[in-house]
């Protein structure tokens, strides 16, 4: 172990270009819950989609210091991107090309918003690349204090790695680092054991016993001092000597068949059998876990999926059952799954879109295999976008979002339609006229950003159509972060919907995507209405408008309820491993309404309604 830093020696820390002094606390935004699946009379574990610095001062507000174990597998900063792959469809999950400083300036603020989460019991994993780990640990020590580090675990990957080929002026990298720290040291640990290895196995449990084929090594039964030391002596199996144990229990070792004889005559041993042995204590190089392989039948097509017996190495030896566990880069889901099935409660956090479905996904069919309990998914996406719009106001953010679509300010001001609301006309039957904004204009189209805490209706699309129509527009465009599901039922060619993409809450400079279009058919059966996906339209991964039908769909679920805007999905399923997936869902009772979600092969999430 390296020599503690005293406090009369000072702390050793890391400066970079960007650092900035901590805030003393990150405002928390609310968490808007979107999504239920199963039922929970207590607690609820968390998925979060969005941003986890907002998430992570959002549940300080309401759970304190109440994790036990905290994991995160952040990116590695290599200068890359990395991806969703599903069959011959490659999406990006997220760029990791941080470049050192803002890298460093990423994780920093999110290490001490963690360390507020974490019991003063509680330890912290963090899993990073060779790259920047002598930078992250000299960080952990300024957040966690040089004293709380525990160890500095290399993970082995790989067996070789093909950048040290022929020619190559550098080792072989197959090892990833974990970083673990403590937050005192009465933190909890479990001392785990690892199998023993190959080698050792050889040459030591060389015997094999017939008939079980049962490996064994052996021990001397005969006891060294003799009669000096008290030891009995008499004749066992055709040897006198001085032996360890007294007549009785030697007749035992004998009769359960743990006494070795290579041959007649020969000195007698005791038998110790491999299966029977806890293995070696754990230390910190671990080589007996691989990376997935395209073979492993729990990989979801992520990247940088982490092998599930790795994550349950952590949870056993840092925590215990009932424990809540974070992880704040969740990724594929792994850290979820294996909590889940450890029998440890979980939140999990990851603003990426394909790994949101990807961990969604992942863990409603555990929910429904029985394997994982009830789990609420919120949205950290308001809080952003509140933060966004009282940063910038919305004139600006309009503006923005006009010009990343091409779109030049409307000029001719305000546009008053006539459009008559069903119901609305008063005692003396005169009829009250809406107004209608358009905000620019590209080619022949009327562009309307709808404000940001709106989601547009078929109603609102209706009025910003008829005021195109007044305007001399040939078309309409409407651009929002999100659109209630009747939105998606107006049947017009010259009409189009557009969404803010997530990443430009984060500062990305992205315009608003082309929304994708989901088309149902309703069947009357006897038992009720059954819903058959018909059709899929949506953007591709260059952003081009394409129709690639329901093949591209990978998920669908149903809420017969439809209850107060939170989606709860009461059946649900998921294209298998061979490529197939139900298209019409079982008989729904009643007439209410329905809203049906389905998702397709890059992560998007598609809602429509029905009734």
């Amino acid at each position: 172990m390296p020599r503690r830093t005293t406090a009369s020696e000072g702390r050793v820390e890391l400066t970079w270009p960007g650092k900035v002094p901590l805030l003393a606390a990150v405002p928390p935004g609310p968490l808007m819950l979107r999504e239920r699946v199963g039922e929970a009379s207590g607690w609820h574990d968390r998925l979060i989609w969005g941003d986890n610095s907002l998430a992570l001062a959002a549940l300080r507000e309401e759970l304190g210091a109440a994790v036990d174990l905290v994991y995160i597998d952040p990116p590695f900063d290599v200068g890359a991107s990395h991806y969703l792959r599903k069959g011959e469809v490659e999406v990006l999950a997220y760029r990791d090309t941080w470049g050192g400083p803002g890298y460093l300036s990423m994780l920093y603020p999110r290490l001490v918003l963690l360390r507020a989460l974490m019991k003063p019991t509680a330890t912290i994993v963090v899993h990073v690349g060779i790259q920047v780990c002598h930078h992250v640990r000299v960080v952990m020590d300024e957040v966690f204090g040089a004293d709380n580090f525990v160890n500095q675990v290399a993970w082995k990957r790989y067996s070789a790695h093909n950048d040290a080929g022929q020619g190559a002026r550098r080792l072989g990298a197959v090892h990833d680092v974990l970083l673990i720290y403590g937050m005192g040291p009465e933190r909890t640990w479990t001392t785990l054991r690892a199998p023993y290895d190959k080698d050792y196995v050889a040459k030591w449990y060389r015997h094999v016993e017939p008939g079980t084929g049962r490996r064994f090594m052996s021990s001397p039964l005969t006891a060294p001092g003799g009669a000096a030391k008290g030891n009995p002596s008499y004749e066992f199996l055709g040897v006198r000597r001085f032996w360890r144990y007294g007549q009785a229990t030697m007749a035992e070792l004998h009769r359960s068949g743990r006494v070795y004889q290579s041959r007649p005559g020969a000195v007698p041993r005791q038998k110790h059998y491999l299966d029977e042995q806890e293995g070696v204590p754990l230390q910190d190089v671990w080589t007996d876990i691989r990376a997935l392989q395209g073979t492993h039948t729990e990989r979801v097509g992520y990247d940088t999926q982490k092998p599930e017996a790795l994550l349950e190495r952590i949870v056993h030896m840092c925590s215990r059952p009932g424990d809540l566990i974070l992880d704040a880069f969740a990724g594929s889901g792994t850290t979820a799954a294996v909590a889940a099935r450890c029998g440890r409660r979980w939140v999990v956090i990851d603003r990426s879109q394909p790994a949101f479905t990807v961990i969604r996904r992942r863990l409603r069919a555990m929910t429904q295999r029985g394997e994982a309990g009830p789990f609420a998914v919120f949205d950290a996406l308001p809080a952003a976008r509140r933060a966004l719009v009282e940063r910038l106001g919305e004139a600006e953010l309009r503006g923005r979002l006009l010009a990343l679509h091409g779109a030049t300010a409307w000029s001719e001001g305000q546009v008053t339609a006539q459009v008559a609301v069903e119901g609305s006309g008063n005692a003396a039957g005169e009829t009250t006229w809406p107004e209608g904004q358009i905000h620019g204009r590209r080619g022949e189209a009327a562009v309307v950003v709808a404000a940001s805490e709106q989601r547009p209706t078929a109603g609102d699309i209706a009025r910003w159509q008829a005021a195109a129509r007044g305007a001399g527009a040939a078309a309409l465009e409407v651009i929002a972060w999100a659109f209630e599901p009747s939105a998606h039922d107006v049947d017009a060619p010259e009409v189009t919907l557009w969404e803010v993409p997530r990443a430009f809450v984060e500062g990305e400079s992205i315009g608003p995507i082309r929304a994708s279009r989901l088309s149902l058919a309703v069947e009357v059966t006897a038992a009720g209405r059954a819903i058959r996906l018909a059709d899929y339209a949506g953007p591709d991964s260059a952003g081009c408008w394409t129709s690639p039908g329901v093949d591209a769909i990978v998920e669908w679920a149903i809420d017969e309820r439809g209850e107060d805007g939170v989606f709860t999905p009461r059946w649900s399923t998921q294209r298998g491993r061979d490529g197939a997936m139900e298209l019409s869902s079982p008989a729904i009772a009643g007439e209410g309404r329905v809203v049906v979600e389905a998702v397709d092969v890059a992560g998007r999430i598609s809602t429509r309604a029905i009734g």
